[in-house]
């Protein structure tokens, strides 16, 4: 292996697709000229899994086990395991995690940190001991999904910033712009390349144009982008379990609840947990077979030791996998339950083609104007979706010289080599807003800011609120300044959109204090908006006082 260049102007850079199921982490070799993706314990996919234990030095602290012992140990300590924690990254949940019936618990972003962290350690020694480089990685380039929320994206630069690295140098990038980079890399033609991103926990559909010069490296512009945020080969698992548990019912009688831990039917707390890690890991292994296979056998014997031994050996074939509609609500909040309830795979695949038709309509495109299509995520190697692809576009999905699952974090890692060499030509990728965010005004309405589509330069996009706020009564001396995203794409009846309409996101809510007083309509606001090219935000607010007072307000802590 070639050593890593040493001459870089920023520090080492590591690309990190950090996925809700598996994670991966790649760096840009200057002696080869090309990004390569470092094995963590062994293994270039690393399960996005933590494990807490008390610390055999000190009962009072607790220690940590990563990835593939983690996922494996879930099976024995469900209670203190945590896995697919990106689909907890921009909310407000509290994990509570259990070791030896002490409760203990953590943010999103602190387990996310913590996982985070291991990675970047692991690197480190890869590149000492494998490289012979001495220094460590201070900066990284984390990939997130197009359509992730402004609050997401804050969580994961927090999350980035506990695992150790600099915070002047975490660069957040768009999963579908990365992947297109592993491709352009590898073509030298003009293209429109749709992206079709189905990982574990979400799903992107993105239109790029990449565009090669003569003599020249790719650029790549976003056309056009939509996705759902809460549809994922985790929610194809689903449906596996749903099969299973079924089976599980008739011969139980239905007469145990095994997501239910205070129900009276004699099976304890913790051999449910354990039950449900079973069910759910053997699901993913079912899923995974009958990509390659026909049908496969599941075979959990015992799934329950208690009150009697009910043992569960059945064979699933591939018609079973993409017709079985979802039954159970599998330990889903109602409100996601609802989504999903009576949901087959191929429903489910369907409607990520539905987000492909959006992505399409945004971007005023055909069919016939994509070019090719570039599968990318772990749960686009079912077969049932190429075969979907092919009959919608009339062409087989583009055959990349590198696994769906790499090709995210070694697009990372692109990028880390155009931060890390400015002075080194690379893949140009044109950064683009994502989503229409704006402000809410009288009447619960939504006046548009930033609108989507929008080319973001290098030192970001600044944009005034085309109207300045003004008050609305007599003598008051604050303003609510709301900002919000609306993350659907409009349609010809929105002209007058409401902010809580399906598809609105509130960001921050704050207020603007010290305006002068004064008779309604008099004192105005001005709201500008910077956008950064990692499509990270920040709302100034300033009342622009007749006397000459001014009153600035920067909305740098959104969410706290």
């Amino acid at each position: 292996m070639a050593t890593l260049g040493l001459d870089t102007e920023r520090g080492l850079f590591l690309g990190i697709d950090f996925g809700t199921t598996n994670s991966v982490v790649s760096i840009y070799n200057f002696a080869e000229g090309e990004a390569e993706t470092i094995p963590i314990d062994g293994s270039n996919i690393f399960p996005t899994a933590i494990q807490f234990e008390t610390d055999p030095e000190d009962e009072n602290k607790l220690s940590r086990i990563f990835g593939v012992q983690a996922k494996e140990a879930a099976i024995i300590y469900p209670m203190s395991t945590v896995l697919s924690i990106k689909r907890h990254l921009g909310t407000d949940a509290k994990l509570t995690v259990s070791v030896e019936d002490k409760e203990y618990q953590f943010t999103p972003q602190q387990i996310a940190g913590e996982i985070l962290g291991y990675l970047k350690q692991k690197a480190d020694e890869y590149a000492q001991e494998e490289l012979g480089i001495t220094s460590e990685f201070s900066g990284c380039v984390i990939t997130v999904p197009a359509n992730s929320t402004d609050k997401q994206k804050k969580m994961t630069k927090e999350a980035a910033q506990l695992a150790g690295f600099d915070p002047e140098n975490i660069y957040l990038r768009l999963e579908p712009a990365a992947s297109a980079i592993s491709y352009a890399v590898n073509e030298d033609a003009n293209k429109k390349v749709l992206v079709y991103d189905f990982g574990g926990g979400t799903f992107d559909a993105c239109v790029l144009e990449v565009k090669t010069e003569e003599a020249g490296e790719p650029t790549i512009s976003i056309v056009s982008t939509y996705g759902d945020n809460n549809l994922g080969g985790n929610d194809m698992d689903k449906i596996i379990m749903d099969i299973v548990y079924e089976e599980f019912k008739k011969l139980t009688g239905e007469e145990i609840d095994l997501f239910d831990e205070d129900a009276d039917d004699g099976v304890s707390k913790r051999q449910k947990k354990v039950a449900l890690v079973r069910l759910q890991q053997a699901a993913i292994q079912a899923k995974e077979r009958l990509s390659q296979t026909k049908s496969t056998k599941i075979t959990l014997a015992p799934l329950i030791q208690e009150p009697r031994i009910v043992n569960i050996n059945m064979e699933i074939t591939r018609d079973d996998f993409l017709s079985h509609r979802r039954q159970n609500p599998l330990g889903d909040s109602q409100q996601v339950f609802e989504k999903f309830r009576d949901k087959t795979v191929t429903d489910l695949i369907d409607e990520t083609l539905e987000c492909v038709n959006h992505c399409l309509e945004a971007g005023k495109l055909k069919e016939t104007d994509i070019d090719e299509i570039f599968l990318v995520g772990g749960s686009s190697s079912i077969l049932y979706v190429s075969e979907k692809i092919a009959e919608r576009f009339g062409k087989e999905p583009f055959k990349s010289k590198i696994s769906p699952a790499l090709s995210i974090s070694q697009g990372a890692a692109y990028y880390c080599n155009m931060i890390m060499m400015p002075t080194v030509r690379g893949p140009v990728v044109q950064e683009r807003t994502i989503h229409p965010i704006g402000l809410e005004i009288a009447g619960r309405r939504f006046m548009e800011v930033v609108a989507a589509g929008l080319d973001i330069p290098k030192e970001g996009l600044t944009i005034d609120a085309s109207e300045p706020l003004v008050t609305n009564y007599d003598d008051v001396t604050s303003m609510a300044i709301v900002v919000y995203e609306s993350t659907k794409p409009k349609t010809s009846d929105d002209k007058n959109q409401n902010v809580n309409q399906d598809g609105m996101k509130r960001l921050a809510g704050t207020s603007l204090r010290g305006i002068p007083s004064g008779p309604r309509g008099k004192e105005t606001v001005q709201v500008v908006f910077h956008v950064g090219q990692d499509n990270m935000l920040k709302v100034t607010a300033r009342s622009l006082s007749t006397d000459g007072v001014v009153t600035e307000l920067s909305v740098d802590e959104l969410y706290q």
